[in-house]
């Protein structure tokens, strides 16, 4: 067995899957609440039709209003329960309170609007009303999945009903005149209420996210990085020309490496180096792949550095010593945990991060068996790699909120370890995991126009360490020593050289 030569999240950016989603680039999340947002739209449209008919002299039927319900909130066939149902809902179990609020905006509308008295005008305007809340709600479905809504067409859809009602005016005998802005502030805080209940993306308060911990200086160094050291990302042992070992006492790590940086001036080495918790089998005693990686932390902290421990926590590598643990608990719980194969590692697969049998509980519990490896090296901090499966085609339903549960879960027992935690990629949740994070390891931002997404971490002070593998130095040294990021030129395979600093 020995270490993979292409690590997953390099792998994944090259291949362009690091970030599939459905249809037309929109997340399950987007796609469930603008499922939700129409459906409540044709139920007050259906609710104020039946009103608009029992204006004009009809007997409401209440099987018809039990009905108009039933399509949004039936709790096996109604259009919440089977946007559910596909997965990946920010909220669920929601119908009942959006049957309420449309209820007390019907009612409203019907008192503004009086209902009992056949008129023609009214029943006009409730079937504007009705046109009108159709309309808006599903421009703001729309909007769920594109990220905008057209204020022009908003106004189209309120500029249609005041017409409408000016027009059922002019023809006489309503009841009431002049109704048409109370009847829109009614339907725009439907609206308003509606669009705020169903959110796109999952926060820590949606998701139940545990409170940050902070790290414990009781259980280890709680080495916090500086924003201007320079990082070194090493993940496979160094070798000869003929293929052997080229570093066997430092734990295959080069620590002595130096490069001129691309700003100029002296040749500089690495003040960080993040490097791998067991020693590559390369440069262990009789290959094993289960050696902690003691000597490198010993060489690194030797030549005045700090040593981040690398640790899988999303997937599991089949070289790893407790991959037959994996492979126990899977099997123990009927296949509740392994997911699909990895793109371009046919033998490594994706973890379902739920909880439903256990499955989180038992990889931070592995995650918790590895820090103890970290500790025992000596190693300053632990970067956690592959947790972004939501955003990835792993197979199991890993939502963003139960991405969350689980990369806040890591942080925090990183903390409780003593050990600062770096955040590998995931930059769409930078701003709910900043509290809990204390740096930043990025891929390619620079060559995927993302990096923008890491200012956060800047902006408080925490070190961003950013690698590039196909974009030259000059295309992305100048914006990232610009914006305070350390980055480095890389080359995917992630050995000691090459390795070009920005600054």
């Amino acid at each position: 067995m020995r270490m993979r030569v292409i690590r997953l999240g390099i792998a994944a950016v090259l291949l362009g899957w690091f970030n599939r989603s459905p249809a037309h680039g929109a997340t399950e999340a987007q796609l469930c609440a603008a499922a939700k947002m129409k459906a409540a739209g044709k139920a007050t449209q259906c609710l104020l039709v039946i009103d608009a008919k029992a204006a004009a002299g009809s007997t409401i039927d209440p099987v018809r209003e039990q009905r108009c319900l039933d399509q949004l909130g039936d709790p096996t066939r109604g259009a919440f329960a089977r946007a559910e149902a596909r997965g990946g809902c920010i909220i669920t179990g929601d119908a009942p309170g959006v049957q309420g609020e449309i209820d007390a905006t019907v009612s409203g509308i019907d008192t503004a609007l009086p209902v009992g008295t056949p008129s023609a005008c009214q029943a006009a305007k409730l079937m504007a009303a009705s046109k009108n809340a159709k309309c808006l709600l599903a421009l703001q479905a729309k909007g769920a999945t594109s990220g905008f809504v057209d204020p022009d067409r908003i106004q189209a859809c309120r500029d249609k009903m005041a017409a409408a009602f000016q027009k059922a005016e002019a023809r006489g005998s309503c009841g009431a005149t002049g109704d048409a802005a109370s009847v829109e502030t009614t339907l725009d805080a439907l609206v308003a209420a509606i669009a705020a209940g169903e959110p796109t993306t999952a926060t820590c308060a949606t998701a139940g996210c545990p409170a940050p911990a902070p790290c414990d200086t009781n259980a280890g160094p709680c080495w916090t990085p500086s924003t201007s050291d320079r990082f070194q990302y090493q993940l496979q042992a160094a070798q000869t020309p003929d293929g052997n070992c080229a570093f066997p006492t430092t734990g295959a790590i080069n620590v002595g490496i130096t490069a001129v940086p691309f700003s100029g001036g002296a040749a500089v080495g690495p003040t960080v180096y993040d490097v791998d918790f067991l020693v590559d089998p390369l440069c262990a005693p009789g290959g094993s792949n289960d050696v902690e990686n003691t000597a490198a932390v010993v060489a690194v902290h030797a030549a005045g550095a700090h040593a981040v421990c690398y640790l899988d926590a999303g997937t599991d590598e089949p070289f790893r010593p407790d991959h037959a643990l994996y492979v126990s608990f899977d099997q123990s719980c009927g296949g509740c945990l392994f997911g699909k194969a990895v793109r371009g590692f046919n033998e490594e697969h994706w973890l379902d991060l739920n909880d439903t049998q256990g499955q989180r509980t038992f990889i931070l519990g592995r995650v918790a068996a590895r820090l103890a490896r970290c500790k025992a090296a000596g190693f300053d901090a632990v970067e956690f790699d592959n947790v972004d499966g939501y955003s990835n085609d792993t197979g199991r339903p890993i939502s963003e909120a139960t991405q969350l549960l689980f990369n806040t879960a890591l942080a925090n027992l990183a903390h409780a370890n003593g050990f600062t935690a770096a955040l590998k990629n995931d930059l769409e949740q930078v701003p709910e995991l900043l509290p809990y994070f204390d740096m930043a390891v990025n891929e390619q931002c620079q060559e995927f126009q993302e990096c923008g997404a890491l200012d956060p971490f800047v902006a408080a002070g925490k070190a961003v360490f950013q690698v590039e593998y196909s974009v030259a130095p000059s295309g992305f040294c100048p914006q990232a020593n610009a914006a305070g990021r350390s980055a480095a030129k890389k080359t995917v395979d992630l050995f000691d050289t090459p390795w070009t600093p920005c600054r």
